[in-house]
């Protein structure tokens, strides 16, 4: 993003607080004049009260001067109040449009970047612009009245030595514009390796338990720190940059006291200006670079400003790569022609297609089950299903329109998906399972309770649904999570349930009871099943085999197990044989299975 625009947008989100940034400014003008006056008075008590020794004009002249300093902290701090109001503000308006615009992005998108990434542009980069943006209205007013006022009461004071000070001012020019591009680039890399550092240091504190089961604590520690190390350094040459140009602007402003002092005593010498006008004039010059100052400051300001502005504008300009484009908001339930794929093909990478010219159908209320060894396109084929991606040729058809055409809250109402890993919030099981639907009724809540198999856990729980899980769940098992996402997806009440590998971490009878369970929980409910063990799927109405990308089979169980040998070779090393024999029971001698629980 241009400087520029970065400028434009900041003002545009300024915008809805005019009002009080008005008032920040008109606060901000009278503490710049209020601290013009105090200079005056001095001279006032050096030439004309403390020479007579008249008590009370010293004594209104020191009152008057200890007042403009209370004056300009009091105007100051009301300025700062307004100001600081608006940096809360924006801020927080700034962080809701981030986190509403990463909620909205697609599932590619949080997959390939890092939490630590996406906090650090919600956190501090929000934090940079947020100050900057309700500071800099007032920086820069208060330093425009400043120096214009303190400039025309030197040139009433001595018209020499002002001529002879101003050029002065270009010379600083030139040192900012010496300086401009660096500051701008080592503010950028700053940023960058900000960011890193914060989602390396995300990445490790949120693995602990794994790391430490690896025994890999010294490498991801020294990861981290070198990730630290890295700040630091473009940190500090940042800073050296900053100091270096602070240093030249300072030696500019020596030069002008350098100047002031030796033309002041001459001008004293010759009886052109006098003792008070002389300690004034200095008091002007000093201040009058106080707004060099302020500008070289708002200028170090300003690039790390344009830095996080890029950055956060970087997010907000990326698009879904699944666009939420559809206009129709009500599907059929149950579904009546259900889900088509017309030659769909698909690759994370254009080089590298996972999926191949894939064609099949779906029927409302359709048991199905996506089989195949690892990489050959399950769970892709399962995203596309829930457009969590779009394929890349071909289409996809649900009740005979493609899936864009359906908003993205309607679709997913409808097709739910339920990942291997699915995430649990902190708080009460309630709470998780009323994710999917507010409105649940208890009863609703009871039913697919029992569905998932979850009673046993909720009676071995002392608060049933009110347990609260803590983050990520940590006091209940793999399998039971898992369970409790399926239960929520169940709430969803959708007409396509797809699971994906969502009960691995259940034993075999287990798996097979739940999926019996899910299966008539609800009639005209269709479901795609993925899971590595073939034995729990051997009920299902259709399999599906996929290899290398394309559907080399697809039929019955019994079917398949003839004629297929790509599903031989998997259905013969899913299990061994105890475990064959006791699945491959008629579903009517499974009831002593079903009340197996993990």
């Amino acid at each position: 993003m241009k400087r520029t625009n970065a400028r434009l947008w900041l003002f545009q989100k300024l915008r809805p607080y005019t009002k009080r940034i008005v008032l920040g400014l008109g606060l901000a003008a009278c503490s710049g004049a209020v601290a013009t006056i105090d200079p005056l008075l001095m001279r006032q008590l050096i030439d004309v009260a403390l020479p007579r020794r008249d008590v009370r004009q010293t004594t209104f002249a020191v009152i008057s001067i200890a007042l403009c300093f209370v004056g300009r902290s009091v105007f100051g701090g009301l300025s700062g109040l307004a100001s600081y109001r608006v940096t809360q503000w924006l801020g927080q308006d700034l962080r809701s449009e981030l986190l509403v615009h990463m909620t909205n992005l697609s599932a590619d998108w949080h997959e390939k970047t890092m939490l630590g990434e996406k906090l650090s542009r919600i956190d501090q980069d929000v934090e940079q612009i947020s100050q900057y943006g309700a500071d800099v209205g007032n920086t820069i007013f208060r330093s425009f009245v400043f120096f214009v006022v303190n400039v025309a009461i030197m040139m009433a004071l001595n018209w020499r030595m002002t001529i002879a000070v101003l050029p002065l001012l270009p010379l600083f020019l030139w040192v900012r514009l010496r300086f401009r591009e660096k500051i701008q680039s080592r503010a950028d890399h700053a940023q960058v390796k900000v960011g890193k550092a914060t989602g390396d240091l995300a990445e490790h504190l949120n693995a602990v338990p794994q790391i430490q089961i690896l025994g890999a604590e010294e490498a991801r520690i020294a990861r981290t720190v070198r990730a630290w190390l890295d700040q630091v350094g473009a940190q500090w040459k940042q800073r050296r940059t900053e100091i270096a140009f602070s240093v030249s602007v300072t030696s500019v402003l020596a030069v002008g006291i350098l100047l002031v002092l030796g033309l002041g005593a001459h001008e004293y010498f010759i009886g052109a200006l006098s003792v008070g006008g002389l300690v004034a004039f200095y008091a002007y010059v000093t201040r009058i670079f106080e707004p060099v100052s302020s500008a070289m400051e708002l200028y170090s300001r300003t690039q790390r400003m344009l830095a996080s502005a890029r950055r956060v504008h970087e997010v907000l300009d990326t698009e879904p790569s699944v666009a939420d484009v559809g206009t129709i908001q009500n599907i059929p339930a149950p579904l009546v022609e259900g889900v088509v794929c017309e030659a769909i093909s698909f690759g994370y990478r254009p080089e590298r297609p996972v999926l191949r010219d894939v064609s099949l159908r779906l029927q409302k209320a359709e048991r199905v089950a996506l089989v195949g060894s690892s990489g050959s396109g399950k769970s892709t084929l399962s995203r596309l299903f829930a457009r969590m991606a779009d394929p890349t040729t071909g289409r996809i058809l649900l009740e005979g329109k493609p899936l864009h055409e359906y908003s993205l809250r309607a679709l997913r109402k409808s097709v739910c998906y339920v990942p291997q890993q699915p995430l649990l919030f902190s708080g009460t099981i309630r709470e998780n399972l009323r994710y999917a639907n507010a409105d649940a009724t208890e009863a609703e809540m009871e039913r697919v309770i029992e569905a998932a198999q979850l009673s046993q856990l909720l009676r071995r729980l002392p608060l049933g649904l009110e347990t609260v899980l803590g983050q990520d769940a940590a006091g209940i098992s793999g399998g039971e999570k898992q369970r409790l996402a399926v239960a929520r997806s169940l709430l969803r009440r959708p007409s396509v349930l797809i699971l994906d590998e969502s009960t691995s971490a259940l034993d075999l009878p287990t798996e097979y009871a739940l999926f019996k369970a899910l299966a008539s929980f609800q009639d005209n409910m269709a479901m795609i099943l993925i899971s590595h063990r073939l034995r729990s799927l051997t009920w299902v109405d259709r399999l599906i085999v996929l290899d290398a990308g394309s559907i080399v089979a697809e039929g019955t169980h019994a079917q398949l197990v003839c004629d297929c040998s790509v599903y031989q070779a998997l259905y013969e090393r899913d299990q061994p044989e105890a475990s064959r024999s006791m699945m491959d029971k008629p579903i009517g001698a499974m009831s002593a299975v079903t009340a197996v629980q993990a």
